[in-house]
């Protein structure tokens, strides 16, 4: 028979006249403390009452009880927390059935407040214990985002007494549990000695039940062994697990292009037409699959992605080639009279090119150049890279390795020197096979030496013969990017040519050499790829500054 888990996140049951707060006099800044002589003794063993009061110096207010008192261990019923006065009382459900030889903690949090300033009763806990002794272990720590490293509060940390079985977090009830507080700490007193399995999930439903991906959770790599007077574990790393490969969205509004939206990256989706006689290929961007098509009739048909059927209806081909040609991807057409309405008399307004968009370049390093569809073909003669009006040819254009959307070029860039670069008419093909009939125009500029800086770098702390991924980011872009194993526990790195900004350093533990993050798996014990993170000063021109990042497992956070 299934029985519900109450933990004291719960509802306060009170229906007392609030007392008024009288006026004027100096305000009150002492916390409520408990009047022993007028409350129940704490600590007390051989505990059979169904109920208890705490009383206190001052008149207090009952707050947010549902999300501030807890109980360790949890309770099966609901009990209740009434207010009469300046006294709590907190009852038992009278159906409620309390362990054997079990040290209980009830934590107040902030519930309780002084009427006239709202200033909450500091520390206040009510313990006691069904058998003979008070359980005098505890157990600390912290809980931090798995990959930014910052702390989360909120968290429930779990301990549960039967540390062999890995499903218990899904099942049972903890046997102590705590939450977190503002700055990711947590304390679990009055644990008697012994192994737990320990547990952080973030109980979005406060049923201290782990349910599945749609919770993060962390744990330790190993038991928790409660044997000292207090006992701080590593910061524990909740992460959100990889869901179950899904497909999420779909979209075959247009012609040409198929867009699906997976849970999780589609590496190994097979896909297939249902009809002979369609031409397509698939393009990944993330966890979206692009899968572009060509057909010479119209016919609707189906394309199978893995175990899902997408319908893909009749549209015209004629009608979209008319409008095609290849484009940058990262540019938009702007048009002219930008706020006037067309009418049957008068032509909508002329596309008009935007002006060339300026892209920075690093002299040894390569040019990645976006478009809107894959191309097929490039006709290097009309391609044009040009310094001061000068025609070079000294450089390559090719399609990059990763997708046919993007273009790599590279050329001998030099410092503070501008190029304009070309795509005549007819320069590029793309899949469907349109050509561009307009110059496509762009430019690209190599600072000036007084005008960059340079990062020189030193990562400590390595593991040796582990695969690193190092980013340099500038907010959430990837300025650069360097994929490395270690050689031994201390590596440097050098980054030139930089703009005058504030940067991010990433360093990803990738132990998998896939060259991303990847979460963990509680059920395989494994957890997420440790991530570490630098913010640096803003990098000032013509500067050379030295930093240094250390991979430090022990903190389970950023490095210094």
């Amino acid at each position: 028979m299934k029985q519900l888990v109450f933990a004291l996140p719960l509802l306060a049951l009170f229906a007392c006249a609030r007392p008024v707060a009288p006026e004027g006099g100096p305000k009150d800044a002492t916390p409520p403390a408990v009047v022993p002589e007028k409350s129940a003794p704490n600590r007390t063993t051989r505990f059979q009452e169904r109920q208890f009061q705490l009383s206190f110096d001052e008149w207090v207010t009952l707050q947010d009880v549902g999300a501030q008192v807890l109980v360790s261990p949890p309770l099966l019923k609901r009990p209740a927390v009434t207010l009469k006065g300046r006294t709590v009382t907190f009852k038992l459900d009278k159906e409620e059935v309390l362990r054997p030889n079990t040290t209980y903690t009830i934590h107040f949090g902030n519930a309780v407040e002084d009427l006239h300033e709202g200033i909450p009763a500091k520390d206040l806990r009510f313990v006691f214990s069904t058998g003979d002794v008070i359980d005098s272990l505890s157990m600390a720590g912290s809980v931090v985002d798995a990959f930014s490293g910052d702390p989360l509060e909120n968290i429930a940390v779990l301990l549960y007494d039967y540390p062999s079985a890995d499903s218990i977090v899904r099942q049972e009830r903890p046997y102590y549990l705590a939450r977190t507080d503002k700055s990711g700490q947590f304390a679990i007193p009055n644990v008697r000695a012994g192994a737990f399995r320990c547990v952080a999930i973030d109980d979005v439903n406060q049923n201290l039940k782990w349910d599945g991906e749609t919770e993060r959770i962390g744990f330790p790599d190993s038991l928790v062994q409660v044997n000292d007077s207090i006992r701080t574990l590593p910061a524990i790393r909740v992460f959100r697990p990889a869901p179950q490969m899904r497909l999420l969205t779909k979209d075959a509004n247009r012609y040409g292009l198929v867009r699906l939206g997976f849970s999780q990256s589609p590496d190994s989706i097979a896909l297939q037409p249902d009809q002979p006689g369609i031409r397509w290929l698939a393009d990944r961007e993330q966890d979206t699959l692009l899968v572009w098509y060509d057909r010479a009739d119209s016919m609707a048909w189906n394309l199978i992605a893995g175990r899902d059927t997408v319908p893909v209806k009749a549209m015209s081909r004629s009608g979209f080639l008319s409008g095609n040609k290849p484009a940058f991807g990262d540019e938009r057409t702007a048009t002219a009279g930008r706020g006037r309405r067309s009418t049957p008399t008068t032509p909508a307004p002329p596309a008009v090119a935007p002006p060339p968009r300026v892209v920075n370049v690093k002299p040894g390093k390569h040019v990645l150049i976006p478009f809107g569809t894959p191309l097929t073909r490039v006709d290097t003669a009309l391609v044009v890279l040009a310094a001061d009006s000068v025609r070079l040819h000294n450089f390559q254009l090719r399609p990059d390795s990763s997708t046919l959307r993007i273009l790599r070029l590279d050329a001998r860039w030099q410092d503070g020197q501008r190029y304009t670069f070309l795509l005549l008419p007819g320069a590029l093909t793309d899949f469907f096979g349109s050509s561009n009939t307009d110059t496509l125009r762009r430019v690209f500029s190599a600072p000036p030496e007084k005008q960059v800086g340079s990062l020189n770098l030193t990562l400590g702390s390595l593991q040796a013969g582990v695969p690193y991924l190092l980013r340099l980011l500038k907010d959430n872009t990837v300025e650069e990017e360097r994929f490395f194993t270690a050689e031994t526990a201390e590596t440097r790195f050098v980054f030139q040519k930089l703009l005058p900004l504030a940067y991010t350093l990433q360093l990803i533990e990738d132990r998998n050499g896939n060259g991303r993050w990847d979460t963990g798996d509680y059920f395989e014990r494994r957890q997420p790829e440790r991530v570490f993170l630098k913010k640096l000063e803003p990098l000032r021109a013509n500067w050379e500054v030295e930093a240094r990042l250390d991979a430090r497992v022990s903190t389970g956070r950023r490095g210094d």
